[in-house]
């Protein structure tokens, strides 16, 4: 996927170019209609996602995002979204990789300011940077700092196949450096894939217990037909469950949750499932931008420039569906 690909709106439609950008060339996501959409002032979800920059510094094979010359988002229209939401909510930070926002961190202090929470959904490439996570953990703020590791603490040739990029080594580095610089909560993360790295669950649990001084959450999701993602059947959420539940005892895999949007056992969607195993953290498992995930009436996604927030996996499902008949439909 070429770095200079823009899409623009013509007569409700999406045309995908090549070639050097100019400012004034860059343009937004279409807005795709979803089934679940509301004003800002109605927001009913607890959690949102916010697409800050689509730009990014790897190109995953399971991105659903993979368009790079769109527009970031606009730091006062968010100030605004978030004086315009009816309560506060659990901001999850997307892109793109959103460290690459220029004002990435003056949008954690513009949440926070009015009381929602926020998670960074990051590659960690930033991280990397001792001064950058000094800079992070100076913010008088508080947040949680994402870092997904496709192929835990030994596979870089998963990394290869997911991420495109052998990065093991820095992801490591990236861990070492917030266990030493950031001492705030830190979630680390995966995508299992079917036949692929299903051994990197627990690395991830080793992971949580040597840095048990940051690592707070674990997110396990499956891959998804959404974006460029492969011709491997994604595991289902109760085939996640199954992999996932050897390593724990039967009290301990009991569903509890805290912080996180969450529905009591047999309410929801049925497509995800948090438990604790204990005290100090907590996992959670992710069936990612299916059918049923679509109908998730907890978590939202915020429309860009629209003051409208969708439904966070329809949204997913709709925008990866058009960016890509866009890529298909280019001469």
């Amino acid at each position: 996927m070429p770095s200079c690909v823009v899409m623009e709106k013509r007569g409700g439609g999406m045309t995908v170019m090549d070639g050097a950008t100019r400012p004034d060339e860059i343009a937004h996501m279409p807005h795709v209609p979803c089934q679940m959409e509301y004003p800002v002032e109605r927001n009913p979800f607890l959690s949102v996602g916010v697409d800050l920059t689509y730009r990014c510094n790897m190109s995953c094979t399971y991105c659903y995002n993979p368009l790079r010359s769109l527009a970031d988002m606009d730091l006062s229209y968010f100030e605004e979204v978030c004086r315009r939401l009816p309560r506060p909510v659990q901001f999850k930070f997307l892109g793109g990789e959103p460290t690459l926002h220029p004002d990435f961190m003056k949008f954690i202090l513009a949440a926070r300011r009015l009381k929602h929470e926020v998670t960074i959904l990051s590659n960690g490439r930033r991280y990397t940077d001792p001064t950058f996570v000094k800079a992070l953990a100076d913010l008088d703020a508080r947040f949680i700092l994402g870092v997904s590791l496709d192929g835990g603490s030994s596979r870089d040739d998963v990394y290869f196949q997911i991420n495109n990029e052998r990065c093991l080594r820095w992801k490591m580095q990236a861990l070492e450096n917030l266990d030493q610089h950031f001492r705030g909560r830190v979630e680390i993360s995966a995508i299992i894939v079917r036949g692929l790295n299903e051994g990197v669950i627990p690395e991830l649990l080793e992971l949580a217990d040597r840095h048990r001084g940051i690592i707070r959450y674990i997110h396990f999701r499956t891959a998804a037909k959404a974006g460029r993602w492969g011709e491997t059947a994604p595991y289902s959420l109760e085939e996640l469950k199954e992999l996932v539940r050897p390593f724990f005892a039967v009290e301990q895999f009991q569903p509890q949750s805290l912080w996180e949007p969450h529905c009591a056992p047999g309410q929801g969607c049925g497509a995800c499932y948090r438990f604790r195993p204990s005290p100090r953290l907590q996992i959670s498992l992710i069936e990612f931008a299916t059918e049923r995930a679509a109908s998730c009436f907890k978590r939202g996604k915020l429309v860009d420039g629209q003051f409208l927030v969708q439904s966070f996996f329809e949204n997913i499902r709709h925008n990866s569906e058009t960016v890509m008949e866009g890529i298909a439909g280019r001469p």
